[in-house]
């Protein structure tokens, strides 16, 4: 999969912003962005006692009755709960709202566990607080990249994180769990993590479908719509879609998605002769309101031209 999707290394020296290898990863970083909509991180700092405690805690939490699943409230960004659809009759998920944030995550275990999990609270918590860093790290390298470092700041003050939990059933004899509809997200990043168990395939910007191969320290990094019309065009969201076909085996997979709570302005240094204005800002909550609307959003568009384009 290396020489399909870019692998960029996340080491100690080139998170610091400033050095060669800060700079080099910013370049890397904008290039797969703009080719593929993903990269692959391998993130050098993620602590490896969290990977085992994160798919406990996953398993522990879908071990749970349905009719104590279902009480998770929806959210402006996400459903409490995704139910096994006729589509997709094995999988099954549930979004943890603000989960970098100790209160959230409290919220959630109470409603799921009201005799208390401090365990898995604390493991959420930290889970997600681990992918936010890295996000905001990719973020800052992806406006850098750009030369627009100045407005990275107050996007990251207004980006709010969720964390989804998704379980795919172990396929039966002559069954695929399988989402065979290429998509989008509508996130600005997401950062997806999964066990062993292989499932996630991206598109290359050759249109081949290339299979995320899992190990303890990598992630898969995709731009969503909105990030597409931030770069005014320039970075392309990455199609995906789930495939498991392993049989016999439960694969677990989490999601940390950012999404910017207030409007997404398109810096006007990405607007020149060359790269005339495709998107007017837009609100991103507005925007997730518009693609719930849609016809389309069963068809895996990207929708961000439909809703602000110029």
């Amino acid at each position: 999969m290396a020489s399909k999707v870019p692998v960029i290394v996340f080491t100690e020296e080139s998170v610091e912003p400033g050095t060669k290898s800060w700079m080099r990863a910013c370049d890397e970083i904008v290039r797969a962005l703009e080719h593929h909509g993903c990269f692959v991180a391998e993130y050098e700092g993620f602590p490896p006692e969290l990977r085992d405690p994160i798919f406990c805690a996953a398993k522990e939490l879908f071990d749970l009755p349905h009719e104590t699943k279902v009480r998770n409230p929806d959210s402006a960004y996400s459903k409490g709960y995704i139910p096994h659809y006729p589509g997709t009759p094995l999988l099954e998920g549930l979004n943890l709202d603000g989960a970098e944030k100790l209160e959230a995550c409290e919220t959630f275990t109470a409603l799921m566990w009201p005799s208390g999990n401090a365990r898995f609270c604390k493991t959420a918590h930290s889970y997600t607080r681990e992918i936010a860093k890295l996000e905001k790290t990719v973020t800052r390298m992806v406006f850098e990249g750009y030369g627009v470092g100045g407005y990275c700041n107050s996007h990251t003050e207004s980006t709010t994180y969720l964390l989804r939990i998704l379980k795919y059933k172990k396929p039966g004899e002559d069954e695929v769990n399988i989402n065979s509809v290429a998509h989008t997200d509508k996130t600005f990043l997401s950062i997806l993590y999964q066990n062993n168990v292989k499932g996630l395939e991206v598109m290359t910007k050759d249109g081949e479908w290339v299979t995320f191969e899992p190990s303890p320290s990598s992630f898969m990094v995709m731009a969503g719509d909105p990030c597409v019309g931030w770069s005014n065009g320039r970075i392309k969201a990455c199609f995906h879609r789930i495939n498991v076909r392993e049989e016999g085996l439960v694969r677990y997979s989490l999601g940390v998605f950012s999404y910017n709570t207030g409007t997404i302005e398109i810096p006007k240094e990405l607007i020149d002769k060359d790269h005339p204005q495709q998107f007017t800002s837009f609100n991103h909550v507005d925007f997730l309101r518009f693609y719930d609307r849609s016809q389309d959003r069963t068809k895996g568009h990207c929708l961000i031209k439909a809703y602000c384009g110029v």
